[in-house]
């Protein structure tokens, strides 16, 4: 008489040919997956610069990128507003448009060795915080003149880098 179903053996070396292909694919993993949250970082944070941009240009006024702002009692990697008194600063009142924590980005967080030690390369507004907003015709500005540039250099657990930057035509590139 015939008995459907698994044998004991046919089990034991199902469980494990399972172990074996665990033992492998879980250190290459482990590896992979920093490198993935830094550029999902970067490509997160670039997005976000080209949203200003949009809505700078469609809103026809100045979209600002704030780092470091506190909004609400909480103090934000990025934050990024419409700039509606042109300032470069958030002031209560102003229309956000999002806001950042790196901790949504497990291992990664601003290359503090560059930048100013602070892993960005942004002048400051006048509450001392980097920032720069695009106008409404996508032109980048910031404190320090006329047009704006800066870079936004990313680093994760295993000394991986990558750069957001931003050039003076309003240009957003992941490096």
């Amino acid at each position: 008489m015939k008995k459907d179903g698994f044998t004991l053996i046919e089990l034991m070396v199902t469980m494990v040919v399972l172990a074996i292909v665990t033992a492998i694919t879980i250190p290459v993993f482990a590896r992979w997956l920093p490198d993935y949250r830094l550029r999902a970082a970067a490509r997160d944070l670039y997005s976000n610069f080209q949203l200003a941009k949009m809505v700078a240009v469609r809103n026809n006024s100045n979209c600002a990128v704030t780092f470091n702002q506190t909004v609400g009692g909480i103090a934000y990697d990025y934050v990024i507003f419409v700039d509606s008194d042109n300032d470069l600063e958030y002031d209560a009142g102003e229309e956000v448009i999002t806001k950042v924590l790196w901790t949504d980005y497990e291992d990664v967080d601003f290359d503090t060795s560059q930048g100013g030690g602070d892993g960005l390369d942004f002048a400051n507004n006048d509450d001392g915080l980097p920032s720069i907003a695009f106008r409404s015709n996508g032109i980048p500005r910031d404190n320090s003149g006329p047009v704006g540039t800066g870079t936004a250099f990313l680093v994760n657990t295993k000394n991986m880098t990558r750069s957001v930057v931003i050039s003076s035509g309003g240009n957003i590139s992941i490096q």
